[in-house]
């Protein structure tokens, strides 16, 4: 049934977007972290007794499909984040601007497709706080970036750290929501390569590594990337913003969409976080509507 477990600490995969990987701990109290999995074996899991804490890493559609399984478990989240699992407009509203036209479908999405039911927190996180189920105990950790409420959680029993969606792929961070913020990010990424683990276990891709420091400084090194290769085609010449977007820096010239989800308009929020602390650093400069090369 599980596709890793270690004592009482278990990991389901679950499948392409708008799907995430859960993790279970089934000890004397019980809990879910990111029900969207697996419907079938989490259902089964519910079903071996009852789960105490619903826990969500942070509020993104993709992390709350299967929430709605268990109405009667202790919903915890950061306070962050824990104004968009009561009210689908306001986690809407996250993904920036947007037509109404856009907004419809979103919210026809999220509420069809993802199951949405607004829910209110019970138990909120924050990094100084320790969970204890029994012989396993969790510490939480305040990892903000992704969203300002982002958290991971380590166990140090077990020597697992879940990194929540800070997900080691190749692709790297997301930051494209309002409120996410590469600073953030990066500061987060540098605490977790701290943790002493054996485990990494991740919500989206491979999902269950080796514990290698060098895996998160790999998935840091992206963002660096990224502005490296935005400063390398400003020293070719000012750049409109839509002509920087178009270079595809972040997805690819050609993003692909998912469901409601546009890539392109996630190039265009994150491209504009990188001009803001570039802007920020005087490597980039603004002159009329062009960007160009500072330093």
């Amino acid at each position: 049934m599980y596709d890793f477990e270690k004592e009482s600490v278990k990991f389901i995969r679950g499948g392409r977007y708008p799907f995430c990987h859960s993790v279970l701990i089934d000890d004397q109290t019980r809990a879910v972290i990111d029900a969207a999995s697996d419907r079938e074996k989490l259902t089964a899991f519910k079903n071996q007794g009852l789960v105490d804490y619903l826990i969500n890493t942070h509020a993104h559609e993709d992390h709350l499909v299967f929430n709605f399984l268990f109405p009667k478990s202790k919903f915890c989240a950061h306070p962050e984040d824990a104004p968009h699992f009561a009210c689908l407009d306001s986690l809407i509203d996250c993904y920036g601007d947007m037509s109404e036209a856009d907004h419809k479908k979103w919210h026809a999405f999220i509420e069809e497709e993802c199951h949405f039911h607004p829910r209110k927190v019970d138990l909120f996180l924050d990094g100084r706080m320790t969970l204890n189920f029994g012989k396993t105990r969790m510490e939480v950790i305040h990892a903000p970036g992704h969203t300002r409420g982002h958290c991971a959680f380590y166990f140090p029993g077990e020597k697992i750290l879940f990194l929540g969606d800070y997900d080691l792929t190749r692709t790297g961070p997301y930051y494209g929501d309002r409120g996410s913020s590469i600073e953030d990010s990066l500061q987060s990424l540098e605490r977790l390569k701290g943790y002493e683990a054996e485990t990494y276990l991740t919500g989206h891709g491979k999902g269950i590594y080796e514990a290698d420091p060098a895996l998160i400084d790999r998935y840091l090194q992206i963002i660096h990337l990224r502005e490296n290769n935005l400063l390398e085609l400003l020293k070719n010449g000012p750049k409109t913003f839509d002509q920087i977007v178009k270079e595809g820096i972040i997805y690819g010239k050609d993003p692909a969409s998912l469901g409601p989800w546009d890539f392109l308009i996630s190039e265009r929020v994150m491209i504009a976080k990188h001009l803001s602390r570039l802007l920020n650093q005087g490597r980039v400069l603004k002159e009329g509507n062009f960007f160009v090369f500072g330093r």
